[in-house]
């Protein structure tokens, strides 16, 4: 039925020299290999040339960039092109060339942002303007581009991650071949250029040299300024004191001597060679500056101020000083360096930002369409019923199959629309051929039924929340991974939702209020805590899946909640009343209030405040106040038609239109169950 394969993904840079950006691209192809398939862009006459031998060496395609690479986008068969800039004025034609064909474009910033002529921002915004993402590669990067006018839900960080690097001699016989014996080795490693900063570096040297004299520092790297820097070290009397080393392929040996590695620079993104440093358990001296101090932490021990020679060559004194505090900071480095900075969790971070932006959601690419979706149905309750009125009426579906455990109501829900009716999924799957299928249980039903669609690559539709447990909902994810999901989070479909969406991106929310104030539901299910979640998971779900699909991901919660007996309710465990704080990643506030003590709705949806803005959703209307007035206006269209009918094309193969697919749900569902702990514990939680 399905001809399926990898996701095609093209890294591509048109910078000349791509130096660490390219051991970037290198890293995150071959920690993407075996999900991807991975193509490697550099211009022909670039240094890169070697890492086009090594690209393949990790299973990677390459591609020599030349005046065809518009017409090769088009017959190869791409479906992303990841394009990455060391600088503002890099990368556009690339993205253009994409773009022109209907590719999905990501962009990834190396360096902060660094534009200060007019002529040149003006060209980067509107190169900028229609691609898909932008991602910088740390939170340092983050903010400068938010004070330059990026931001909102196109801007995103994922740090930088590296593989450590290898030593493939025992550190005796480097110190012999290069003549090292009773030197105190500094290091330095980098591509001498002005924003490296060697100047600084040399000019601190004789201080350093006066207070020990057996130190020599190893400087490695080629670049436009490195004859000025030998000049400088000669005029400086240093020679006895610096060796340059030029290019070096070996720099895990040198690491593997090092007592202190270097980083004197003015600016950073986050260097790629200061985490190999942290892998390697090599304490370092770093220029305090936002990429640095992203990588370091705040309260690192060895930091100067770039543009202070007489502070540097102070804190290597100090450092040099104290082997003992090198050490430590060393270890703990080395540590920070595998929570936060491995080439496996960039890569992973980076795959969920593919999979929101592939054409198709997901590295399943189809070659046909389908004329007709067979759909199987799990669960016949009111939601259920709720898609399967809407469903019925596309012309291109045919309902085949009904499973509940309640007999009577899958017959009667089943004979309604003319499928069979089955009390056992299983039963059902065995015996009607289906192309995807809709999961519409409670809370405490999910997980064994969404394994077995995902083994028998069957597309699914899941209607929230996903688990009663985090655990169930990460294995399906895993499983469902190359699969077409989607997952119930209707609000995303309101064209309302959609114009707050818009008002936000330039203008982003910085608190955030929503509201689950309610009657309470009759199922029994609903009122234990064990078979339901309780009010958070089960309903205000969806209010904080809205806050992140507006504002961005929930980085930190904190949540209480109470109790009341109630006669009308017997048995009810739940939370009756709760309030939840948030902290966005974005820098964002805000709090969800939720309660089942009501005999009708009285407010469901979400507040959003903004500069000179405010911002009221329901379900059913929008209300936009700038200070003239409060003009609302009533939601367009039917959203839970809109979800079913992009989620039929998807499986047809059509352009896929998904918002929410089961790995983003995933992440409301970690918040809602963070929120659920943190009342039960009255401890903040950390995403």
């Amino acid at each position: 039925m399905l001809d399926c394969a990898k996701a095609h993904i093209v890294l591509a840079t048109d910078s000349l020299d791509p130096s660490g950006m390219g051991e970037h691209m290198l890293a995150l192809g071959r920690a993407l290999s075996d999900r991807f398939k991975m193509t490697l862009a550099l211009p022909g006459l670039s240094r890169g040339r070697p890492m086009m031998a090594r690209a393949k060496r990790y299973g990677m395609a390459v591609k020599v960039l030349d005046r065809d690479f518009s017409a090769w986008l088009s017959g190869a068969d791409v479906d992303l092109l990841h394009v990455h800039a060391g600088i503002g004025w890099e990368g556009h034609d690339l993205a253009r060339s994409a773009l022109a064909i209907g590719l999905p474009v990501i962009r990834t910033e190396h360096l902060p942002y660094v534009l200060t002529d007019d002529e040149q921002k003006e060209r980067y915004f509107e190169g900028i303007a229609n691609i898909d993402q932008i991602v910088v590669v740390s939170k340092a990067s983050e903010q400068s581009y938010r004070e330059n006018g990026i931001a909102g839900l196109k801007l995103t960080t994922v740090f930088n991650g590296v593989y450590p690097l290898e030593t493939t001699r025992p550190p005796k016989s480097i110190v012999e071949d290069l003549e090292l014996e009773g030197a105190r080795v500094l290091l330095t490693t980098a591509r001498f250029t002005q924003q490296k900063n060697h100047a600084i570096l040399m000019e601190a040297l004789p201080a350093i040299v006066r207070n020990h004299p057996d130190v020599l520092l190893l400087a490695a790297g080629e670049g436009p300024q490195l004859d000025a820097i030998r000049s400088l070290a000669d005029n400086l009397g240093l020679s006895k004191h610096v060796r340059f080393l030029g290019q070096r392929s070996d720099i895990g040996n040198l690491m593997s001597i090092a007592e202190f590695f270097v980083l004197p620079s003015l600016f950073e993104g986050l260097p790629l060679v200061l985490l190999e440093a942290m892998a390697a358990g090599v304490p370092v001296v770093a220029s305090k500056v936002g990429g640095n101090c992203d990588a370091l932490g705040e309260d690192h021990p060895f930091y100067f101020c770039p543009t202070d020679a007489v502070g540097l060559g102070e804190m290597v004194c100090f450092a040099l000083s104290r082997p003992d505090l090198g050490e430590t900071t060393a270890k703990a480095a080395r540590r920070r360096y595998r929570a936060q900075f491995s080439a496996e969790r960039m890569a992973a971070e980076t795959a969920s930002i593919y999979l929101r932006h592939l054409p198709q959601g997901s590295p399943i690419r189809r070659k046909t369409t389908m004329e007709t979706v067979r759909i199987g149905f799990i669960g016949a309750g009111g939601i259920a019923r709720r898609h399967l009125d809407i469903i019925a009426g596309f012309d291109d579906v045919q309902l085949v199959g009904l499973a509940d455990p309640d007999l009577e109501r899958a017959n009667s829900a089943a004979s309604v629309f003319g499928m069979r009716g089955f009390t056992d999924a299983l039963a059902m799957l065995a015996e009607c051929e289906i192309d995807a299928a809709f999961v519409c249980v409670p809370p405490f039903a999910h997980g064994d039924i969404e394994r077995e669609l995902a083994e028998r690559r069957i597309p699914f539709f899941v209607e929230k929340p996903l688990s009663l447990d985090i655990e169930t909902a990460e294995e399906v994810a895993c499983l469902a991974e190359d699969l077409v999901t989607a997952v119930g989070y209707h609000w995303r479909y309101l064209d309302t939702v959609e114009e707050a969406r818009n008002l936000l991106i330039s203008n982003p929310a910085q608190l955030v209020a929503g509201y689950w104030l309610d009657q309470t539901p009759p199922p029994r299910w609903w009122w234990k805590q064990a078979a339901a979640g309780g009010q958070i998971v089960e309903q205000a779900t969806h209010i904080i899946d809205l806050a992140r699909y507006l504002v961005g991901d929930i980085t930190e919660v904190s949540g209480l909640s109470n109790h009341l007996e109630r006669a009308d309710f017997p048995g009810l465990d739940v939370a009756t009343a709760s309030v939840s704080n948030l902290r966005f990643a974005t820098g964002a506030v805000g709090t969800i209030s939720s309660t089942c003590l009501l005999r009708w709705g009285h407010r469901i949806g979400l507040h959003l405040f903004a500069d000179g803005l405010a911002i009221e959703l329901s379900e059913r209307d929008i209300m936009v106040d700038v200070g003239a007035g409060r003009p609302s206006r009533t939601a367009g269209g039917d959203p839970v038609l809109l979800q079913d009918r992009h989620f039929i094309d998807a499986v047809k193969g059509r352009p896929n239109n998904i918002r929410c697919r089961y790995r983003d749900a995933l992440q409301t569902h970690r918040v809602a169950l963070a929120i659920s702990d943190s009342m039960r514990t009255c401890q903040t939680v950390t995403i």
